[in-house]
């Protein structure tokens, strides 16, 4: 094995891979090489795996935000109330399914005696089409709204006891009136019997409670026309770039944003927290490199006499330190490697079966594979692999 590799690599590189792999008088010096190996792939492994959880809970978010927050939206400055005229509902005709018509409000629910404060989103036809609703419900599945079923959040569902798909699973919802804002109880001005047909998660499946229903239903507990929203969804955007300057210069009175408007500090966190860590990752990767600069620097010292009979044959004090350096560079990448694959099994393996799990309703861990995370990894890895062992093998030139 040795005679082949010595006939197809120069010397140096033939000497840097000897040197790595053949015994020493010390035993501590393969320890350590050994342990400078399984500190990087540790180091690398956390890497890919910490990446790949940021940008499966990236994902995660901007999922849900989608779930919720349309390409574009329209709605008012003051949270007033949008009134649909003749010419706004031809105008919208032309977008055919790609907008949908949400009116929400703030309302009481009880059911045997348990009583919450709730969100109620009343939805047209075109709701699922335009966010893919359907995508966020964990348990049943999406069927067309009426005026008697809806879905309701996880922390709701929870919190009122529900039981889906029997007539104990009714609640019923009030509108409060506004009127008499100081009273603990207020005379409530409407009311309605609703059924949950399924539970949906939300960003905070703790705090939200949520219910979406048809838009008559709130439509009737506010008493307004049906021609009155509270907010427009629009999902063809990308399809059509021009679509956000028209709905601009038709809607003038009211206030259109893209999705990445909507969610722009939620944007800027993710990206802050990502940078964060890929900076404190790098960091604990570079204190690792510090083994291998140490195991370089003994096996230079443990091959002292070696290096005295290279000089003797001949080779320069810079071909034998571009041995010590290959040997860097060879535990680097073997730590690289190990953790690099190692990483990648786990998280594909969570990917496709989703072993680790959180809350209460056994949601997979989000993780996600992206080549920009392996590109930071591998330009991380190759600057600290050049100065480790360009630091570690100068150690060659202060031998006498």
């Amino acid at each position: 094995m040795i005679t082949l590799l010595n006939k197809s690599l120069k010397p140096t590189n033939f000497l840097a891979i000897k040197y790595l792999f053949s015994k020493t008088r010390f035993n501590i010096v393969s320890v350590i090489s050994l342990f400078s190996v399984l500190v990087l792939s540790v180091s690398y492994f956390a890497f890919t795996i910490i990446l790949s959880v940021l940008s499966g809970l990236e994902s995660y978010s901007l999922q849900f935000s989608k779930s919720f927050d349309p390409e574009i939206k329209i709605s008012t400055y003051d949270q007033d109330l949008i009134a649909l005229e003749q010419q706004d509902y031809a105008f919208l005709s032309k977008i055919d399914d790609s907008v949908s018509k949400i009116l929400r409000t703030k309302v009481l629910v009880e059911n045997n005696g348990e009583i919450n404060y709730a969100e109620i989103i009343g939805v047209d036809k075109n709701f699922n089409n335009v966010i893919g609703f359907s995508e966020l419900i964990n348990v049943g599945k999406y069927t067309e709204l009426n005026d008697y079923n809806s879905y309701t959040s996880y922390s709701l569902t929870e919190k009122l006891n529900l039981n889906l798909y029997n007539i104990s699973g009714a609640f019923n919802v009030y509108h409060l009136n506004t009127q008499y804002p100081d009273l603990i109880f207020r005379p409530y001005k409407n009311s309605k019997i609703l059924f949950s047909d399924g539970v949906f998660t939300t960003r905070n499946d703790d705090q939200e409670n949520i219910i979406i229903a048809d838009v008559s239903v709130v439509q009737q507990l506010l008493g307004l026309k049906s021609n009155i929203y509270t907010d427009l969804y629009f999902s063809n955007f990308k399809k059509n770039k021009k679509l956000k300057q028209k709905l601009k210069e038709h809607f003038t009175d009211y206030k259109v944003q893209s999705h990445g408007e909507i969610n722009e500090t939620l944007f800027k966190m993710i990206q802050s927290e990502k940078l964060v860590v890929t900076l404190i990752m790098i960091m604990i990767v570079m204190i690792s490199a510090f083994n291998v600069i140490s195991t370089v620097i003994i096996l230079i010292l443990e091959k002292e006499k070696d290096i005295q009979t290279l000089r003797v044959l001949g080779l320069t004090k810079s071909s034998i330190q571009s041995v010590f350096f290959q040997n860097g560079v060879l535990i680097n990448t073997i730590g690289l490697s190990l953790g690099l694959v190692v990483g990648t099994i786990i998280i594909m393996i969570q990917k496709n079966t989703g072993f680790i799990s959180v809350g209460d309703m056994g949601l997979a861990y989000p993780v996600e594979l992206k080549v920009i995370n392996y590109f930071i990894i591998l330009l991380t890895a190759f600057f600290i692999a050049l100065i480790s062992s360009f630091v570690s093998s100068s150690a060659v030139k202060k031998l006498s």
